[in-house]
């Protein structure tokens, strides 16, 4: 089975945590039913024509440069990637 790392602001860990305790099953346990569950009732799925916008070529190019921004910005602020500082 893979493994992955969720990060969860304390007032949403908090409340999966009593859910969890109630239902008398561990955190990880209560995120994987609630996953499957998402997953079963086609959770996530992107509305129909989401991906075909008409965007003009000037809509494009800020998008194009917001995406750029957004790639820089996530890159310099990750602090648990790379080589170890000794």
């Amino acid at each position: 089975m893979g493994s992955t790392t969720i990060h969860f602001p304390e007032n949403i860990l908090s409340r999966i945590d009593r859910a969890a305790a109630r239902r008398k099953m561990s955190r990880n346990r209560f995120v994987l039913e609630a996953c499957e569950a998402a997953l079963a009732e086609d959770a996530g799925e992107w509305p129909e024509g989401f991906f075909e916008p008409a965007f003009s070529v000037d809509e494009k190019f800020m998008l194009r440069e917001a995406v750029i921004e957004l790639e820089e910005t996530v890159f310099l602020s990750r602090r648990n990637r790379g080589v170890p500082l000794l």
